[in-house]
């Protein structure tokens, strides 16, 4: 067990997941997420309640990113061969403390099928590669209004508000650069 985790974070190469099996999983770590939030406007410790609310704001930006692709590709025609752990596009960044981020973390990828993505207007082509940032963003965004009008505690509203815009600016200052955003900008193009 503790060399298959090992073996994931190290991610010389990547690993496939089957797409029925990827896209079960994102969509019950999305359904989890909300569950999460849920549950967390009921806690009163305010320390819980703000480590509860990260946990839930991270799941549902991670497990939604993957399926904006998915759902965008699939309403253009094109399928996704497999879902993969890899390592983050910021790994290409020239900044060390991001390269070694995205060294550090996996990710999870969407492999789309290349002849029918290739297919595809540069315009549409662009959605599809946008489309996980886009996604992830407005669900976030989504639950940290949800957090302002539910009444959560000063703790909590605080770190959600800290997390919200530092992956905003993250995504807008390096996925322009290397990652999706900047795939989206050079097929657009």
């Amino acid at each position: 067990m503790v060399s298959e985790y090992s073996r994931l974070l190290n991610l010389r190469q990547t690993t496939r997941i089957n797409s029925k099996v990827g896209l079960t999983t994102l969509l019950g770590g999305t359904v989890i997420s909300v569950l999460i939030l849920a549950y967390t406007s009921t806690i009163t410790s305010p320390l819980l309640q703000t480590v509860t609310l990260l946990v839930s704001m991270g799941l549902l930006f991670y497990s939604s990113h993957p399926l904006g692709h998915y759902f965008v590709a699939r309403m253009f025609g094109v399928p996704v061969d497999y879902f993969f752990l890899g390592k983050s596009d910021f790994r290409k960044l020239k900044m060390k403390p991001m390269r070694t981020i995205g060294n550090s973390l996996p990710t999870v990828g969407t492999k789309l099928n290349k002849s029918k993505l290739e297919a595809l207007a540069p315009s549409e082509r662009g959605y599809v590669f946008g489309a996980g940032v886009i996604l992830g963003m407005i669900l976030m965004g989504i639950q940290f209004a949800y957090v302002l009008v539910a009444g959560f505690g000063f703790l909590a509203v605080s770190f959600s508000a800290i997390l919200f815009a530092g992956t905003l600016v993250v995504e807008l200052i390096f996925s322009t650069k290397v990652g999706d955003l900047a795939k989206m900008k050079s097929r657009t193009s």
